[in-house]
């Protein structure tokens, strides 16, 4: 068959894949993994079920898919302040907590009420943790930073402020990141600093 030959059958549509993201994010955000359904997922997106399964064989490869291309890679720190880098870092990882899995994912994995969802979002977002506690060991042996600090013990602390914000207040406000990284900031920053 020549490369100009052409498949019988419909050409496919470019926007399906986004549309099938889109209503998958939604579904998550609001009713958490189990809400993500094949068929919910066709009436939200108005995709018909036949298509989305020529594209994903079942509804956990639909869901590591829409993760998959929502949440990405993490982009490179860009050059400032080590505070700046941190909070460039801080922000990128915050978001897919509030973006990506909204107030439905979360509850989910808080509540650990679907394992392979919890240990498919983790996975996701390693690179963004794996990221901000290596930003975190770099800056700290290039004495930026106290040479003491334990990168992996900040995350959990940052990543748990927005957790904490959110069940005591319900939201998360734009200026809580800097609130907490100015708290941080004491137990991070060199004491001649």
């Amino acid at each position: 068959m020549s490369s100009t030959t052409k498949h019988p059958g419909r050409p496919r549509q470019p926007d399906v894949d986004a549309r099938l993201g889109s209503a998958v994010l939604s579904l998550l955000r609001s009713g958490g993994p189990a809400a993500v359904t094949v068929e919910a997922v066709a009436a939200a997106s108005g995709v018909a079920k036949t298509t989305i399964y020529r594209r994903h064989a079942n509804r956990a490869e639909l869901l590591r898919a829409a993760l998959r291309d929502a949440v990405g890679t993490p982009e490179p720190v860009p050059d400032g302040t080590v505070r700046d880098k941190l909070r460039f870092a801080l922000d990128r990882t915050w978001s897919q907590m509030a973006d990506i899995l909204g107030p439905g994912g979360l509850a989910a994995i808080v509540m650990d009420a679907d394992p392979e969802f919890t240990d498919l979002f983790r996975a996701t977002l390693r690179p963004y943790d794996d990221a901000l506690a290596a930003r975190i060991r770099e800056d700290s042996q290039a004495g930026l930073l106290r040479a003491d600090v334990d990168a992996e013990a900040v995350v959990s602390l940052l990543v748990g402020a927005y957790l904490g914000e959110l069940v005591r207040r319900g939201r998360v406000d734009s200026q809580w990141m800097d609130r907490c990284l100015d708290l941080m900031w004491a137990a991070l920053a060199r004491s001649s600093d």
